[in-house]
């Protein structure tokens, strides 16, 4: 992973120059930039230098509203019409709490919860291009996991991601980075993470019984825990273009399914998802990127979930059982931006995957949008999706008119969200 802004100028020598502004520009953007520690801005000589009882530690505070209106068309009742929902409001802080280590948190509500999102720390101190980050944090997973909802491109996370990892994949660890260069003009980074768990919820879209959990203990053995990989690379392709090449690996080792209403639980159960990724971008003189493009595959391997079978009496939980879905399924998405000018902003992002049920029905999504920047701080964008279901009476289309605002330090992304 790139390392996080140094205090005062960068002056790496001329020969490692323009591979760090590969890294900056293509681990960051478009959606690595969502960590936080790799794009704030550049503390002052001296920042995070003071007593450890004074009063001048002053870290940099940001607040983000994303609100949402919606109108669907669906062949499900229960989804058609028009609705309005306050995604989210993030409060967010980050600085150097000394000259080798940055601190943020960010903690989002969203309707009447109240959730810690991230709370973490990076040390850089180590020497050369490594560091330790320690906390909570969204894991280094591919092009798009790193980013907060609010900095996507696009109203929601490709499908084929909500449905192998979930909305978001955070998780409470240590992780480890590096950088280097090959050559003049190629980047590689890679990073390893330790976490007590990335379970979570099983998917209530694709399974049966949406209290079926995954869960893991408190305490753990070591090989117990889960673990995540990435290696990355960055190449110039031309004056201004870029190509980068990725692949990234979430393992589960151990884990139980388990539906408290029937006390049924299957333990030993463990779960992989492995992942190729691909982009393709290029700057123009003014540094605008006039196209982007992405792609990535994702297989999800092992224990993909669990059913509760209710033997024909649902209101019976004596005869219940778990079915478990052992196997693997797969999925992808496609994405193209096109930055005309400094405001506006258009692209389409395709995915299409299996859900893990024995038949292996497919869903596939379509999103157009435009998002036009009201300001630097203010962004409305319009979308339009489309929802071909494998399953039948889930067809969908629903147009999105999507409003955010930020306010103070928001530096997750460029608020246009790539």
């Amino acid at each position: 992973m790139c390392p996080p802004p140094q205090f005062g100028a960068y002056t790496r020598p001329d020969d490692m120059r323009i591979p760090y502004v590969l890294c900056a520009s293509f681990v960051l953007a478009p959606a690595a930039r969502a960590q936080h520690i790799h794009n704030h801005p550049t503390p002052s000589p001296g920042v995070a230098q003071h007593e450890a009882d004074d009063n001048e530690f002053n870290p940099a505070i940001s607040l983000v509203i994303d609100s949402f209106a919606r109108f669907t068309n669906s062949d499900d009742a229960a989804l058609d019409g028009a609705d309005f929902e306050l995604r989210l409001v993030e409060l967010g802080a980050n600085a150097w709490i000394d000259p080798h280590t940055w601190a943020w948190i960010a903690i989002v509500a969203h309707e009447e919860e109240i959730a810690l999102e991230e709370a973490a720390v990076q040390y850089v101190g180590f020497g050369g291009n490594s560091s330790l980050r320690a906390g909570r944090f969204f894991v280094d997973f591919g092009r798009q996991m790193q980013s907060h909802l609010e900095d996507l491109p696009y109203p929601e996370r490709p499908g084929v991601l909500r449905e192998y990892l979930g909305e978001e994949l955070g998780g409470t660890g240590v992780q480890y980075g590096n950088w280097f260069t090959a050559g003049d003009s190629t980047t590689v980074r890679y990073s390893v993470g330790i976490f007590d768990s990335l379970a979570a919820e099983a998917h209530s879209e694709d399974l049966a019984t949406p209290a079926v959990e995954r869960t893991t203990p408190d305490r753990q053995e070591l090989d117990e825990l889960s673990l995540s990989v990435r290696l990355a690379g960055f190449t110039q392709v031309g004056e201004n273009r870029t190509f980068g090449l990725g692949a990234s690996l979430r393992h589960i080792p151990q884990f139980t399914f388990e539906h408290d209403a029937s006390a049924l639980a299957a333990t030993d159960r463990s779960n992989s998802v492995y992942g190729i990724d691909a982009s393709f971008s290029w700057t123009d003189e003014l540094g605008q990127r006039p196209w982007t493009f992405g792609a990535e595959y994702l297989v999800n391997d092992g224990d993909i979930g669990a059913e509760l079978d209710d033997g024909g009496t649902p209101l019976v939980t004596a005869d219940d059982s778990l079915v478990l879905l052992d196997d693997d399924v797969s999925g992808y998405y496609l994405w193209a931006d096109h930055e005309w000018s400094e405001r506006d902003s258009a692209g389409l992002l395709f995915s299409r995957f299996e859900h893990p049920e024995a038949d292996k029905p497919e869903d596939s999504e379509l999103t157009l949008y435009y998002t036009r920047m009201l300001s630097e701080r203010s962004r409305l964008r319009f979308a339009v999706s489309t929802l071909d279901s494998g399953e039948p009476g889930n067809d969908a289309t629903t147009f999105v008119v999507q409003f955010t605002n930020f306010f103070g330090a928001h530096e997750h992304g460029d608020c246009r969200g790539h």
